[in-house]
This record gives C-alpha cells, sequence and structure tokens, in this order.
C-alpha cells in the first residue's frame, strides 16, 4: 500500500514547499526583475517592486491560515524585506547624488536596528523580533497594531518609490497639481516642483512623510533597546565581550 500523501495546502514534511516559502522565492524574483528594469522602465520596477512587498503581507498570512510557519519563512520573509529595502535606497543614492549621504544613512540603520534587534531577542530566547513590551509607546504600537505597522512600512516604500519616479521626466509633467512649495525646500527635492506646480507623485510621497519619519524614530528605539539588551546580557552572563 502507498504511502498516503499530505495534502499540500496543510503543514506537510517540505518545509521548501510551503506556499508561503514559494511565494518568497517569487518575491525574491521579482524584486530582482524589478531592480534589472529600473532604469528603463521606471514603471514597470515600481509595479514590480510593490507587488513583492504587497506578497510580503500575503505570505503571512497565508503561513497562519494552512499551518505552514516556519522558520525558513520568517528568516526569508525578513531578510527578502531588508534586502528589497536596501536595493531601493541604493537606487535613490544612485538617481540622488546630492542626497546620497542621507539614503545611505537611511539604509545603514534599517539594517543596524532590525539585525541587533533580531539577535537580542534570539539570545533572550524569544520566538519573535518585534518588541512588544517596549518601553516606548510608539514602538509597542507599531508592534502591537498590525494597521499602524502597516501605514509605517508601507509609507517607507511609498515615499521611496515615489522619490524614484520623481526622477523622471515623464512623471515630472504628470498630473501636476497647484501646490507651491518654499523656495529652500523646493530647491532640496529634485522633482518636487515644476514651475510652481507639483507633480502627483512627488503630492503621494510628501503624503507619506509622517509614516516614514515614525518608521525611523522605532528604527533608533529598537536599536537602542537592543543594545541595552546585549549589555545587559553580557552582565547576568559576566564575561562582556564574549558573545561575538
Amino acid at each position: 500500500m502507498g504511502q498516503e500523501q499530505q495534502p499540500f495546502l496543510t503543514r506537510h514534511g517540505n518545509v521548501w514547499l510551503y506556499v508561503p516559502n514559494l511565494i518568497g522565492y517569487a518575491r525574491i524574483a521579482s524584486t530582482i526583475t524589478a531592480f534589472v528594469l529600473a532604469p528603463t522602465f521606471p514603471t514597470v520596477f515600481v509595479a514590480l517592486y510593490f507587488l513583492g512587498f504587497v506578497a510580503d503581507e500575503t505570505d503571512g498570512r497565508l503561513a497562519r491560515k494552512y499551518n505552514q510557519t516556519s522558520t525558513l519563512g520568517a528568516v526569508l520573509d525578513m531578510v527578502t524585506d531588508r534586502v528589497s529595502t536596501a536595493g531601493l535606497l541604493m537606487l535613490l543614492c544612485k538617481t540622488y547624488p546630492d542626497l546620497f549621504i542621507l539614503f545611505l544613512l537611511l539604509l545603514m540603520l534599517d539594517l543596524f536596528s532590525h539585525w541587533f534587534q533580531m539577535y537580542s531577542t534570539l539570545v533572550a530566547g524569544s520566538a519573535t523580533h518585534k518588541d512588544k513590551h517596549s518601553e516606548s509607546f510608539l514602538v509597542r504600537l507599531y508592534y502591537q497594531k498590525r494597521i499602524f505597522m502597516g501605514f509605517c512600512c508601507v509609507s517607507c516604500e511609498v515615499l521611496y518609490l515615489m522619490s524614484f519616479l520623481c526622477s523622471q521626466p515623464d512623471y515630472q509633467r504628470w498630473v501636476l497639481l497647484p501646490i507651491s512649495l518654499p523656495t529652500p525646500i523646493a530647491a532640496a527635492l529634485p522633482g518636487v516642483q515644476k514651475a510652481g506646480q507639483m507633480p502627483l507623485v512627488a503630492f503621494i510621497g510628501l503624503i507619506a512623510l509622517p509614516g516614514v519619519l515614525t518608521k525611523q524614530f522605532v528604527n533608533c528605539v529598537q536599536l537602542k533597546n537592543a543594545m541595552a539588551s546585549l549589555v545587559v546580557h553580557d552582565e547576568q552572563k559576566g564575561q562582556p565581550g564574549k558573545l561575538q
């Protein structure tokens, strides 16, 4: 009698083929394709990149629905997020040389905060890297309320994508709004102001700015708390510096 096959949409024995992990592989392929096409097909780039970002929410829901959560999936999800955002910020560094340091600092903060947070929770034996018990009300709100977290994360991606589109001549002329910014701000933000008018993509990016600032604040607090947690762990072991 042959071995009974387990349904594909349940927790079967092949973690590699869990539905959320298959989505993760597709996200990687979509992201790589997007960056390859970015210089010549900016609209396709944004569509593919944002499709991968939307899939980030889908794989988590399917993992819980089909009981296909896995360590591979969790790490694949987080690393894909970080690499995608890093690639987008590197693209903005190339697109806006005068703002190179700004985008580089954002990239470094994103990587530093998430790596330290992941490692500190691993050392503490926590099942998740999400700091739901932070002393900061804003950080607790960020991790306890998925809608708020989603707003901040989406805001970052939207601002970065719209910043890229602002560099494209076609989008600089597409749907101009009668909005004028102060001259110093307009001069510091290339593509945001055209003859006293603002392209729609620039307006969308500016709307996302509050969520972006909130996300960077959370990253800073998360980094500080994670480093403090590692120091406490060292002190409790009585062997500072031995975790490297």
